[in-house]
């Protein structure tokens, strides 16, 4: 079941998200490839203890346009004003799942004052195979 999400025009650009406020604890939600902010896939647990759940779309998927600057630091930026703009200052737990953990990991590393704990599930990397 899709649920409804928004666009923010932010400096940085545009990026299209859903945030449940349920309480005092955010966590924010990395999806990984082929989903977009709008499909609330392995949320309920957070749902189920009454956190908030931030979820955007990275670029390319849902309405977050794909640009020259969709790189990990310019989209954990555009990530990190988005939290701003809704007035989020601190981030219980960032979840990267699959294609998403890439994001999470940079959000955690480059915000560690937004970012209080990390959890990557399947996560993918962007480290070549092993030979």
């Amino acid at each position: 079941m899709l649920r409804a999400t928004e666009v923010a025009t932010l400096p940085s650009g545009r990026i299209e998200y859903r945030y449940e406020r349920r309480g005092p604890q955010t966590v924010l939600i990395c999806h990984g490839g082929h989903l977009r902010a709008a499909i609330p896939l392995g949320e309920s647990a957070f749902e189920h203890e009454g956190w908030s759940v931030l979820t955007p779309s990275r670029p390319g998927y849902g309405r977050t346009p794909l640009t020259s600057s969709s790189g990990l630091d310019d989209v954990a930026a555009l990530v990190r004003e988005l939290c701003d703009h809704l007035g989020v200052s601190s981030l219980a737990a960032v979840v990267g799942v699959s294609a998403g953990a890439p994001l999470a990991v940079a959000l955690a590393a480059r915000y560690p004052t937004l970012v209080k704990s990390l959890v990557l599930q399947s996560a993918r990397s962007s480290l070549p195979w092993p030979d």
